[in-house]
């Protein structure tokens, strides 16, 4: 499923899910053998949505993959032909002839194609996970760089006025509610035509009226209404309206929640209370699916974490399911998007390049775009833990926060700092992350006290003392079912020691507003036979979680749910 609710009624869609041809390229050749045209013959099959890591013989396979896809059209159509999410590089072909490009990893894509004739289409897509210095992540990265079609390949079918856009905004006064539905109509049409526009919320007609749209143009149109008195969404309590935008042939549906989203006094306020935000940090990963995780498992990753205590969620390190930020919204959970630029080991140089800028501020803008609608998005952050010391990371952090603050101004921009005694960046966010492992990699896990200290001063000195600070990473390794009489490295008794004794000295501390776990549960680490890289990550996972990777719990995982639902703001 794309998302938990339905957002057409009347649009036919189908979701291409299921067995796809599929042929590895290793040697980069199928674009010049035009694979496009003629696929070869001693292809695979491969369960779309996947990851090809997760097959037999195919575990550490990064690079070029081809899928295609027979589609069968019944009468000619107008088709809008959507990826929601396609790792790395990615070229369509309808064909044989090249519909596009794109560069991601994590957002949608989509591609129209008008008239399409009735009959049988050859689909086909290349594919290309390879990591290097100047994608996002760059090659060196702390999690498994997976490659394929991960969420659902999507079919709709257009008529010959569509609607092509709908966003919802939204300013509160008191109770009330100034809305702004802004819709976007796009014609095929090689006449001038009329249709009725129609704006629901829940079922209730709000407003119709007649509009013209001219022969092959775009038709833009707002409305304008106040709805009194509306049902606030909040944590733990969440309220959520359906907006419904219908024409006579089409319709669209997008859902929000009304809140307000400040700071003050060093918290995160919303709708005028101040929340303490108590997360963990959550990959979208899974030994058996990958990056493809399933709505099934959401469901279930969802119920863990409300029995854990939190009240937040940090979705690291890219932006995750609509699915699962639908189901964020329909339980009161705060969510922090992000894109997936990982920088512990990122050179300093690579982010003053054009191309790597360019990527990064393409990811901004689909990430917004992509999760815009959803109330519990409270954060968009913009890096993590890149060399924040420096001009050139200055110099790009303006880009991007600007960028972000041009599209949306209802949120909080952030980001996550390993430097936080050095960094240079602290002014220019409305909130501030702090990732450090005391007590795993460097020194005693009573540091983060000092730390703190001179954290605070520093943030007062760059004028930055009064934004909300928020522990966004720390705890460390515990193998499941390694435990003894006393914590010991690796053991899941030490683990849950790091955890509670940071979660303690955490909440002493007036000036955190919240922390997050690394984290929710073990992933599968970029461990390789032939890399030199994170070769202390036993069995080939980052083991830092509270659960292991079929999400069963250790002890910290017991520890933290005792002190999460023991904490009152």
């Amino acid at each position: 499923m794309l998302r938990t609710f339905r957002q057409h009624q009347i649009r036919r869609t189908e979701v291409l899910d299921g067995p796809w041809d599929f042929a590895q390229d290793p040697l980069n050749a199928g674009v010049q053998e035009k694979w496009y045209e003629r696929f070869p013959h001693s292809s695979q099959s491969l369960y779309v949505p996947s990851c090809w890591n997760n097959e037999l013989g195919m575990y550490e396979y990064e690079g070029v993959a081809w899928y295609r896809k027979k589609v069968q059209i019944r009468a000619e159509q107008h088709v809008r032909l959507i990826f929601h999410a396609v790792l790395g590089h990615c070229d369509v072909y309808l064909d044989g002839r090249h519909l596009g490009y794109h560069y991601g990893g994590f957002t949608p894509f989509e591609f129209i194609v008008p008239s399409l004739a009735a009959g049988e289409h050859e689909l086909v897509v290349r594919t290309d996970s390879t990591l290097d210095r100047l994608t996002i992540p760059t090659e060196q990265v702390d999690w498994f760089h997976y490659g394929g079609i991960i969420r659902p390949c999507e079919l709709q079918y257009l008529p010959d006025l569509y609607i092509e856009q709908l966003r919802i905004d939204y300013d509160l006064q008191g109770a009330d509610a100034d809305v702004s539905v802004h819709v976007q109509l796009r014609s095929f049409l090689q006449v001038q035509q009329s249709t009725r526009l129609t704006l629901s919320e829940g079922g209730h007609e709000l407003h119709s009226e007649e509009v013209r749209v001219e022969a092959g143009q775009t038709f833009s149109h707002t409305f304008k209404l106040l709805l009194p008195e509306v049902r606030l969404w909040n944590v733990g309590r969440p309220e959520l309206y359906s907006f419904q935008v219908r024409t006579e042939e089409d319709d669209k549906t997008e859902r929000v929640g009304f809140r307000r989203i400040e700071t003050k006094d060093q918290r995160i306020v919303i709708n005028g209370s101040p929340v303490y935000l108590k997360g963990v940090n959550r990959h979208e990963e899974h030994p058996e699916w990958g990056f493809a995780f399933p709505p099934k498992l959401m469901h279930k990753e969802l119920d863990i974490i409300l029995e854990l205590g939190c009240n937040s969620v940090r979705g690291s390190h890219y932006p995750q399911s609509s699915y699962w930020l639908d189901l964020l919204d329909e339980h009161g959970l705060v969510y922090w998007s992000e894109i997936p630029i990982w920088g512990a080991a990122l050179p300093n140089e690579t982010v003053s390049e054009p191309l790597f800028q360019q990527r990064a501020l393409t990811m901004i803008e689909e990430m917004i775009g992509l999760h815009v609608h959803h109330p519990s998005v409270i954060f968009w952050s913009v890096h993590n833990e890149i060399d924040s010391r420096t001009q050139e990371a200055y110099v790009f952090t303006q880009a991007l926060v600007g960028l972000v603050r041009s599209l949306d101004t209802s949120r909080l921009v952030t980001y996550a700092t390993m430097h936080p005694l050095e960094d240079n960046l602290l002014p220019l966010f409305d909130v501030i992350g702090i990732n450090k492992y005391f007590g795993w990699y460097e020194g005693e896990v009573g540091g983060f006290k000092d730390m703190l200290e001179q954290f605070h001063e520093r943030a007062e000195r760059l004028g930055a003392g009064d934004r909300p600070v928020l522990m966004t990473e720390f705890g460390g390794a515990g193998l499941s079912g390694d435990v003894g009489w006393e914590p010991r490295l690796f053991s899941e008794d030490y683990q849950a020691y790091i955890v509670t004794e940071a979660l303690a000295i955490f909440r002493k501390d007036p000036r955190i507003g919240g922390t997050f776990i690394w984290q929710f549960a073990d992933i599968r680490g970029d461990l390789k036979s032939t890399s030199k890289n994170f070769r202390d990550r036993a069995r080939g996972f980052n083991n830092k979680g509270l659960v292991n990777e079929y999400r069963k719990p250790k002890q910290s995982f017991r520890e933290v749910r005792r002190i999460y639902r023991s904490w009152t703001e």
